[in-house]
């Protein structure tokens, strides 16, 4: 059980650090804490870290064989890819339009409609679908902690046993939804300073995950 503290710690630093880097994740969980849905930014993060800890958990017991036949898959990659690209076109063309008509004209903010006290907010399973597939969509992500993974035990830095495989991917998990907690408690912190900025980044999120499934789009087909 040695190695299984050490694992834990990598593999968060690993999970945090990873997770910085701007992205289809990043973007989504910026664009729902800044329209005030910060349960929904979480339920996203968690789907996205969850992405990580599966893939985390397979390399490190040596599983990777059997994603690995699905994630190189220039056609499920691509799947994938237009995901990014039909949830991009919604905000544009759906939740762009819907933030128009909620946005006060003299301020250029949008209006917000308090919750009832006496209603109970349901737990919906869609925005942490949204992140699982957002977090699959990345056609690097598999071969990235493949490498990453074969650095550390290539310096004895990881134990390939299952107490290891599973403190890594447990602090993978642990530090990539933490740094999204820090991202969306920032944003809600200062989202009351972002102003007129509020009502475009609908549009700028979509834009951005267009962008994004675009890319990763020509590089499932053009890359192997």
């Amino acid at each position: 059980m040695a190695a299984f503290p050490l694992a834990l710690v990598m593999g968060f630093l690993a999970g945090f650090i990873g997770a910085i880097p701007p992205g289809p994740l990043n973007v989504t969980c910026l664009r729902k804490s800044l329209q005030g849905e910060k349960r929904d930014a979480y339920r996203v993060a968690l789907g996205g870290a969850t992405v990580d800890t599966f893939i985390c958990a397979l390399i490190g017991l040596g599983l990777g064989w059997i994603l690995e036949k699905v994630v190189t898959n220039p056609w499920v990659r691509g799947t994938l890819a237009v995901f990014l690209v039909g949830y991009g076109a919604k905000l544009l063309l759906v939740d762009a339009r819907r933030d128009a008509e909620r946005t006060d004209p003299e301020t250029s903010r949008l209006q917000f409609t308090p919750r009832p006290a006496d209603t109970r907010e349901g737990f919906s399973r869609f925005p942490v679908l949204t992140g699982l597939l957002q977090g699959a969509a990345n056609p690097a992500l598999f071969v990235n902690w493949t490498l990453f993974i074969s650095f550390l035990v290539g310096h004895r830095l990881f134990v390939p046993t299952a107490a290891g495989a599973g403190g890594f991917a447990l602090g993978v998990g642990l530090g990539v939804f933490s740094w999204f907690v820090l991202l969306i408690e920032l944003v809600e912190r200062w989202r009351s300073r972002a102003g007129a900025w509020v009502s475009r980044s609908t549009i700028v999120a979509g834009v951005l995950l267009v962008v994004f499934g675009l890319f990763f789009t020509w590089r499932s087909f053009n890359i192997p």
